[in-house]
This record gives structure tokens, sequence and C-alpha cells, in this order.
């Protein structure tokens, strides 16, 4: 079993957002090149070089430090959905970004929970 990267989109848009935690994965934007470093973070890195952390590194960012938690949930037939909980409203209104992500299409199923995660992640980082 290995750990998921985040993919170069997803890095870019932690980037974005402050993500600033040390790496030893990064990637390189103009050609998709992968590297391995000795634990860099984006403040150190070169124009269109982003840090490339786990989706569970990922994960635990946006609950940690900015309040937003991302999980995945089985459906029938071995398939995964997402739900999100913002910690930065009220328990009433903590369900906003889930419906803002839904906007009455349902909720949509990955095939995969990797796939479910990475979505999650981003969806959560193009809100905040």
């Amino acid at each position: 079993m290995t750990e998921e990267l985040v993919t170069l989109e997803t890095a870019k848009l932690l980037k974005e957002k402050g993500f600033n935690e040390y790496c030893k994965d990064i990637i390189k934007e103009d050609d998709n090149r992968i590297m391995q470093s000795v634990f860099r973070t984006n403040k150190n890195l070169p124009k269109l070089c982003y840090s490339r952390p786990t989706q569970s590194v990922a994960q635990k960012w946006l609950r940690e430090i900015r309040g937003v938690y991302v999980y995945v949930e089985p459906v029938i037939g071995k398939r995964w959905t997402l739900s999100f909980c913002d910690f930065n409203v009220p328990v009433e209104e903590s369900d906003w970004m889930e419906k803002e992500i839904n906007k009455g299409n349902g909720y949509k199923v990955y095939v995969t929970y990797e796939e479910a995660l990475e979505a999650g992640i981003q969806e959560a980082l193009k809100l905040i």
C-alpha cells in the first residue's frame, strides 16, 4: 500500500491557499516532473514548483489549519461520495460548503476512495 500524492492542480490550490508544510515531493508545473527533495516548503521553492503532500496530509491541513473537514463516505456498490464540514461557522451553517458544491445536482459518486478524496480536497480549497 502506498499513500497517494495530490495532483498538480491540488498542489497549486494548496500553495495559493497558504499550505506551507514541509514535503519531500515537489512537482514542477512546466513539465509535470516530480522531484524528490530534502523536505522544503512552498515558500522555499522556485516559481512553478509546488510542494506535493500526500492526500492525508492535505486533508489534515485543511482540517487543522483551515477548519474544513473533508471526508469520504462509502455508498452501495463499493463506491464513494463526499461530505464537508466547516468548523469556522455556527453548527447550523456547517453544511454550507456541501450545499454549494452539490447545488441540486445530488452527490457525485466516485469509483475509488482516493479519487473522491482528491476531488473533495480540490472543492474545499476552491471555496475557502
